[in-house]
């Protein structure tokens, strides 16, 4: 049985993702502002979009990690490489459209690596919250007064460096593992059944579901289909 409220939260992130880049094509690739009525209003849409995605992300993790037990690394080096070889692809699409603000670390990039290193990381359990603390204390202190051209996936920024989706392991990394030493709380404590909703459902519910089952694809998708349907709005009117 599907953990039903789990892909609740999965649509709501998708459906702010989806608001977000509508958003943010009217003004970045059409120039039409109408609906930028607040930029504090769309960064806090984008912030609590990839909140979500990434909770969503690393409590699956868990989960997984009960499901597949010793078959966990396979599994996931295979959804890291397909993560990585759609982010390399989207990365070239984007340079050949716009080779000053193309995507050189975006989400996809970041999911990828993060699954690698999370094959390592969750065999130290709960004292990921030890290595989470580092991380912020390095964040803090040692990420602005270093500066590399090759080490910007890690937040190593140079002055010129540009991207136009960009989610670096740090500080991002730290967030995947405060949510998954929740998960983990949640698994010990016999609570991650919150999520689970009923085994019965109607039609509509059916169709959620399947919905929330393609989310992967309907992330791949929807900004080439917004840009379209945008571009055909203002030739029909």
């Amino acid at each position: 049985m599907r953990l039903e409220k789990l892909d609740i939260f999965r649509w709501i992130a998708i459906v702010l993702m989806v608001l977000f880049h509508f958003n943010y094509s009217l003004v970045y690739t059409f120039d039409i502002w109408f609906l930028n009525f607040s930029d504090t209003f769309w960064f806090i849409v984008w912030k609590i979009s990839v909140i979500l995605f990434i909770l969503i992300a690393w409590i699956s993790f868990c989960l997984a990690e009960k499901k597949y037990s010793n078959n966990i690394t396979k599994k996931y080096l295979k959804i890291s490489t397909i993560l990585a070889i759609f982010a390399c692809s989207i990365t070239i699409i984007t340079y050949l459209l716009n080779n000053e603000f193309y995507i050189r670390f975006g989400i996809l990039h970041y999911f990828s690596l993060s699954f690698l290193f999370m094959l390592f990381f969750r065999r130290l359990g709960y004292y990921n919250v030890i290595l989470w603390i580092i991380i912020i204390i390095y964040w803090v202190y040692f990420i602005p007064i270093i500066q590399n051209t090759h080490l910007f996936f890690l937040w190593f920024m140079y002055p010129w460096f540009t991207s136009s989706d960009y989610y670096p392991i740090i500080p991002y990394f730290w967030i995947m593992l405060l949510w998954y030493s929740f998960a983990l709380y949640l698994n010990d404590i016999d609570k991650l059944n919150i999520f689970k909703l009923k085994n019965h459902k109607n039609i509509l519910e059916k169709i959620l579901e399947y919905l929330w089952k393609k989310s992967f694809i309907i992330y791949l998708i929807h900004q080439p289909i917004i840009v379209c349907l945008i571009f055909l709005i203002i030739l029909l009117f």
